[in-house]
């Protein structure tokens, strides 16, 4: 027979009662023998709830024995429970949202989980109920990690090797967000993975992540690998060549991953590595290039005549409706865009 039976129609995959049961299970679950019993469930929810404490799904008319019932909103069952004692959880401010829990004849207890919830029950209902207030595990979360990679989502880019590296992690337990921001947009179904679309300067977003990650099979020189270090962000990056060349230190300033995904240091990542000093390679353009000074700003500056070849919205004038055959003046930099659109012609 059950012992203390906790019926609740749907467990979604959020929500406040979904969050009482979770604690409760793991508050009381190796101590009490309790059985929680659903007609609907989220099967993450389910799971989670079976670590520690007697999960079933009702079937209709199905008889239950228990020594102490209790319910939340729905009493549907009821009338198939047969208990020594029926109790009723209380969870909202009744004067406030307006809605009752259901009622039943065989409800003799009544539990709220405030004074609030207890003092709104009484002004609406006139019953007395008595107050204990929801269980709560106090646990310290493992941090979340929060990854980020400009890429293409191709596989000489590491796209597969991606989805492995994302594998270990769930296979891991570790919560964790991705940030790829590409030119190419893929499918995922992996709501740890997001795909935005390119910036160009994503040094703010490598700057709040934990690791930038690099997966690809080669590289010439990776900007991203030396932009994240120079910020003193880490990385995770494949055994490319040149990963060592510009200075990636295994285990100092990031983790260089063998290229069959083999053996992760998954609990290394996720210990995270000590503050870093990096200092990017030297170029030698100074020396490559003709010492001539430069002319260019004037020539950018340039002022040259445009003729509009069909109505558009023109959005360096304030949102001007261009007309056809409109003229104006703007620079060479300008017209050249509004060119290359095929929306005016330049003037002789």
């Amino acid at each position: 027979m059950n012992t203390n039976l906790f019926y609740f129609k749907r467990l979604n995959s959020i929500g406040g009662i979904e969050t009482f049961f979770y604690n409760l299970a793991q508050k009381y679950g190796k101590d009490f023998d309790i059985t929680i019993l659903y007609k609907e469930g989220d099967k993450a929810q389910v799971r989670r709830l079976a670590e520690y404490v007697r999960v079933k799904k009702y079937k209709d008319g199905e008889r239950v024995k228990c020594k102490r019932a209790f319910c939340a909103f729905n009493t549907d069952i009821l009338d198939y429970i047969d208990a020594d004692e029926y109790y009723q959880m209380l969870h909202g401010d009744y004067r406030a949202i307006g809605v009752l829990p259901q009622k039943h004849d065989k409800l003799q207890h009544y539990v709220a989980c405030s004074e609030v919830v207890r003092d709104a029950y009484a002004d609406v209902t006139g019953e007395v109920a008595e107050v204990s207030y929801n269980p709560f595990v106090v646990e310290k979360p493992r941090k979340a990690l929060r990854l980020v990679s400009a890429t293409r989502l191709t596989p000489d880019k590491g796209w597969n090797r991606m989805l492995q590296l994302a594998k270990a992690l769930e296979d891991a337990g570790v919560a964790y967000q991705w940030d790829v921001y590409s030119d190419m947009h893929k499918v995922v179904d992996n709501h740890n993975i997001v795909i935005h679309t390119p910036r160009l300067d994503i040094a703010p977003f490598i700057a709040a992540a934990d690791y930038f990650v690099q997966l690809s099979d080669a590289e010439g020189y990776c900007y991203s690998v030396v932009e994240a270090l120079s910020i003193g962000v880490p990385v995770i990056v494949t055994d490319f060549p040149v990963a060592h060349e510009i200075g990636v230190v295994n285990g100092k300033n990031g983790f260089i991953l063998p290229m069959d995904m083999s053996n992760l240091p998954i609990d290394d990542i996720c210990k995270g590595l000590k503050k870093f000093k990096y200092t990017p390679l030297e170029d030698r353009w100074g020396e490559l290039l003709l010492p001539v000074p430069p002319d260019y700003d004037e020539e950018m500056k340039q002022i040259v005549k445009v003729r509009a070849k069909r109505i558009f919205i023109d959005l360096a004038r304030n949102n001007h409706t261009a007309e056809y055959g409109e003229e104006w003046e703007c620079t060479m930099l300008r017209a050249e865009e509004l060119y290359d659109l095929g929306l005016v012609e330049v003037m002789e």
